[in-house]
């Protein structure tokens, strides 16, 4: 009998525990999804042009009024696995979109940029050489990161990380498309 009460007791202190210890994880996935949000550029923040240079090297600044459409930001890094496995879900929304919104590449490093673009066939303009003011201004660290940018300069959605889960879903209803998503691994 002390033993059924003993078992009993140790059953409740552990079913305690785990409600406690649920909790303390929810909170703390809360506060860090308040920090991940901190960390990006806002949907409504108004953006400074961006000065970068071409993959042949040319300097050049990247306007939004002087576009004919809304601009779609998108930023990676060739050696980035994230971003390679999200190629096609980039390339399915260039080859939807390209006639509603212009696409630019944006890489925060420069080391195989040039075979990356070759090797993926990008065919909208890409530029890198960021400065520490640019990257700091655009919240840029993360990759793979989309970020759509009115022809006034004005955020109208930013999205960090591959084309997935619910990213996927709200990148497919912002664009109105519908993605292949992202294959599994080999």
């Amino acid at each position: 009998m002390h033993i059924a009460v003993a078992g009993l007791l140790l059953l409740c202190s552990s079913v305690a525990l785990n409600v406690v210890l649920a909790h303390k994880v929810r909170s703390f996935q809360q506060f860090q999804s308040t920090i991940a949000a901190d960390r990006l550029l806002k949907v409504g923040a108004i953006v400074p042009p961006i000065a970068g240079r071409s993959v042949d090297g040319q300097q050049s600044v990247i306007s939004y009024q002087s576009a004919a459409q809304p601009t779609v930001l998108y930023i990676f890094t060739p050696p980035c696995s994230w971003c390679a496995r999200n190629m096609e879900n980039l390339k399915t929304l260039v080859d939807k979109e390209s006639a509603q919104y212009r696409f630019i590449g944006i890489s925060l490093s420069e080391q195989g940029l040039a075979e990356y673009v070759s090797k993926n066939n990008l065919n909208f303009p890409v530029y890198s050489g960021l400065s520490p003011e640019t990257l700091k201004t655009y919240k840029l660290g993360s990759t793979p990161q989309t970020i759509a940018v009115s022809r006034e300069g004005r955020v109208l959605q930013n999205w960090t990380g591959a084309y997935a889960g619910d990213q996927k879903s709200q990148i497919e209803a912002f664009f109105h498309v519908t993605l292949p998503g992202i294959p599994t691994r080999p």
